[in-house]
C-alpha cells in the first residue's frame, strides 16, 4: 500500500503547474497525496500547527520553524530576480509620508511583511489581510497603501493603482541576490529523495506540455481566470531555481535569513542559529 502525504500548496498557478503531473497521477511514485490549497498565510499556520507532511511556506515562516520537525527540499520553490511582492497605493506617495499610514500586508509571516520591512523599518500600522482582498480593500479607501503578491502585482494598473516600489527589485539592488519568496518543506522522518525525484519530473513533464489536463487544473484553482495571465505568473515565478535551488538559490535563503533575525522576536517566534539550517 502507497504511503499518503498530506500536501499543502497554493492555488497559484505556480505552484498548481510544479505539482500538476502529481496531482492528475501522471507521474508513478510510492506515495498517494491528499492536496490542500490554500493562501500563504494558511499554510504558514498548518506547518506552525505541525499538521501537514508537505507545504509551500514563506521563507519568513521557514525561519520560524524547528529544524527538528521539517526539512527544505530543493525543489518546488519561488525565488528569483524581479518576483517580489510590490508596494502599491492609490496614487504616487511619498514613502515617507507612508511610516504611519494603513498598509495592508498578506500576513506577519510572509516574506512579503518582511521585505517591507526591510525596505521601511519604520512602518506601524499594518494591517493583516487575505492577499486577494487586498486590492479591494485599497480602491474603497480602507488602506493607504498595500503589499501585494501573486496574481495581484498583474492587475494592479487596471484598478489605477500605482506602483510605489518593487521591495523584490530593492531586495537585490541592496544585496545582489534573487529574492527568496517561499519554498517546500517536509516533515522529518518522511523520505525526502524520492519527492524530490518526482516532484522534478512533474515539473519535467509540465515544462514539455505533457500533462493532460493540467491547464484546466491550473484554470480551476486560479483566482485569476484570464489564462494570459496564469501563463505570465507561471512564466515569472517557476524557474530554474523552482527546479533546484543550487548554490545560489542557498546562498539567498541564508543571506535572507539573516536579515529576518531581528523580526522574529516582534512577531512571536524565537531567535534561530543560521547554522542549524540545511541548506
Amino acid at each position: 500500500m502507497k504511503r499518503q502525504l498530506s500536501v499543502a500548496i497554493s492555488p497559484c498557478p505556480n505552484d498548481t503547474f510544479i505539482w500538476g503531473a502529481l496531482a492528475l497521477q501522471q507521474v508513478r511514485s510510492p506515495f498517494s497525496f491528499h492536496f490542500l490549497y490554500e493562501d500563504i498565510q494558511t499554510l504558514n499556520h498548518l506547518v506552525m500547527q505541525g499538521s501537514i507532511d508537505v507545504a509551500k511556506i514563506s521563507f519568513f515562516q521557514y525561519a520560524f520553524l524547528p529544524r527538528r520537525v521539517y526539512r527544505l527540499l530543493p525543489v518546488g520553490g519561488a525565488l528569483g530576480y524581479g518576483v517580489g511582492p510590490l508596494l502599491v497605493a492609490r496614487s504616487a506617495l511619498p514613502v515617507e509620508s507612508l511610516s504611519e499610514k494603513r498598509i495592508g500586508i498578506p500576513g506577519f509571516r510572509t516574506t512579503a511583511y518582511s521585505l517591507l520591512r526591510f525596505f521601511m523599518p519604520t512602518a506601524s500600522h499594518l494591517v493583516e489581510m487575505r492577499y486577494n482582498e487586498l486590492i479591494p480593500a485599497l480602491v474603497r479607501g480602507d488602506l493607504e497603501a498595500a503589499v501585494i503578491i501573486h496574481e495581484s502585482r498583474f492587475r494592479y494598473k487596471e484598478w489605477g493603482l500605482v506602483c510605489i516600489q518593487d521591495l523584490g527589485a530593492y531586495w537585490t539592488q541592496q544585496t545582489g541576490y534573487p529574492v527568496p519568496l517561499g519554498g517546500v518543506v517536509i516533515r522529518r522522518g518522511i523520505p525526502a529523495r524520492p519527492l524530490i525525484r518526482y516532484l522534478r519530473q512533474s515539473l519535467r513533464l509540465a515544462w514539455k506540455d505533457r500533462v493532460p489536463g493540467l491547464w484546466t487544473f491550473i484554470a480551476q484553482r486560479a483566482q485569476e481566470m484570464d489564462m494570459s495571465l496564469q501563463r505570465a505568473h507561471i512564466a515569472l515565478y517557476v524557474n530554474r531555481f523552482s527546479y533546484c535551488l543550487g548554490p545560489l538559490g542557498k546562498a539567498a535563503i541564508k543571506q535572507y535569513l539573516r536579515h529576518v533575525q531581528h523580526l522574529i522576536g516582534e512577531t512571536g517566534g524565537e531567535k534561530f542559529t543560521l547554522a542549524s539550517r540545511n541548506l
